[in-house]
C-alpha cells in the first residue's frame, strides 16, 4: 500500500473511531453538566464537572438491586448459552451425521430472524407456561440458546488440527473426554468472546423484561433506567445521563478487560488446522 493510501485508511479509521466514541463521551459529559449549559453550544462538550447529577440520579431508584438483578440474569444466561452452544457445536463438528447440514442450516436461519418478529409467540408461550411475573425464569430460559454462539464455536473447533481428534480416538479417549480434555481448554478465547457477547445482550435487554416482568423486584437495570425516564418531571436529561453513565460503566470495564480474548478469538476462527 502506498503512503497516500495508508494516510486515507488511517483517516477513515480515525473518523470511525470518533463516531463510535462520541455518543459515549456525550453521555458522560452531559452527566457532568448543569441543566442550563447542557442545552447550549458547546454545552456538554466541555462540562463543568459537577457531580450533583450523579447524587440525584442515585437517589432516584434502588440501583444496587437493579444491578444485582442484571448481573445475576446475565451470568446465569451466559452459563446456559455456553453449555448449550459448546455441546451443539461439538456434536456438529466432531460427531457429524446425515442431518448435520440441515441442523446447521436451521441454526443459521435463527440468526436471520429478528427477535421482534417472534416476540408475540414467545410471550404467549411464556404466558402458557405460567412464567410471566414469576421471578427471573422468563428473562433467562428463552435466551438459553444462541445461534451465533454455536456458529462461532463451530468455526473455532474446525480450526483445531484433525490429528488431535485422530490421536485421541486411537488412545481410547471417549467423545466427552476429548471435549473436556482437549477442546474446551483450547476454546478459552472463543468462550470469552461468547460470554461477553451473551452477557452484553442480557445486560442491554429492555423490551422483553419490560413486558415479561412487571414486578420491580425482578426487573433489570435497563428497565429501572426507563422507569426513571417515565417518572421524571419534565425529564431532567443531565440526571438521566448520569444514570445511563453508571449503568454503562460495568460493561465498559468488562469489555476493556476482555478485549484481548475477543481479538484472539476473531483472528483464530479463520485459521484452519
Amino acid at each position: 500500500m502506498t503512503k497516500s493510501g495508508k494516510v486515507i485508511v488511517y483517516a477513515i479509521l480515525i473518523l470511525v473511531l470518533l463516531a463510535a466514541i462520541f455518543p459515549i463521551w456525550w453521555i458522560f459529559a452531559t452527566s457532568l453538566e448543569t441543566s442550563r449549559r447542557a442545552y447550549s453550544f458547546p454545552g456538554a462538550l466541555w462540562p463543568n464537572g459537577t457531580l450533583h447529577n450523579y447524587i440525584q440520579a442515585w437517589a432516584a431508584g434502588p440501583w444496587l438491586h437493579f444491578l444485582a438483578n442484571s448481573v445475576g440474569i446475565g451470568i446465569v444466561t451466559t452459563l446456559l448459552v455456553l453449555m448449550t452452544s459448546v455441546l451443539a457445536a461439538y456434536g456438529l463438528v466432531f460427531v457429524p451425521n446425515r442431518a448435520t447440514r440441515i441442523i446447521f442450516g436451521a441454526i443459521l436461519a435463527t440468526m436471520m430472524v429478528p427477535f421482534y418478529s417472534i416476540i408475540i409467540p414467545d410471550y404467549l408461550i411464556v404466558k402458557d407456561l405460567g412464567w410471566l411475573n414469576h421471578g427471573y425464569i422468563a428473562q433467562i430460559v428463552p435466551f438459553a440458546a444462541n445461534g451465533f454462539s454455536v456458529f462461532l464455536l463451530m468455526q473455532f473447533m474446525r480450526s483445531l488440527p484433525k490429528e488431535l481428534w485422530e490421536a485421541a480416538r486411537m488412545d481410547g479417549t471417549s467423545t466427552f473426554g476429548y471435549l473436556w480434555r482437549i477442546v474446551i481448554p483450547n476454546l478459552k478465547p472463543a468462550l470469552a468472546t461468547v460470554s461477553i457477547y451473551v452477557f452484553l445482550l442480557s445486560w442491554n435487554a429492555f423490551l422483553w423484561p419490560f413486558i415479561a416482568v412487571a414486578n420491580p423486584k425482578f426487573q433489570p437495570i435497563q428497565v429501572g433506567l426507563a422507569n426513571l425516564l417515565s417518572t421524571a418531571n419534565g425529564t431532567n436529561w443531565t440526571v438521566l445521563s448520569a444514570a445511563a453513565a453508571f449503568t454503562a460503566i460495568p460493561v465498559l470495564i468488562l469489555y476493556a478487560v476482555a478485549q484481548r480474548s475477543i481479538v484472539e478469538s476473531v483472528s483464530r476462527t479463520g485459521i484452519k488446522g
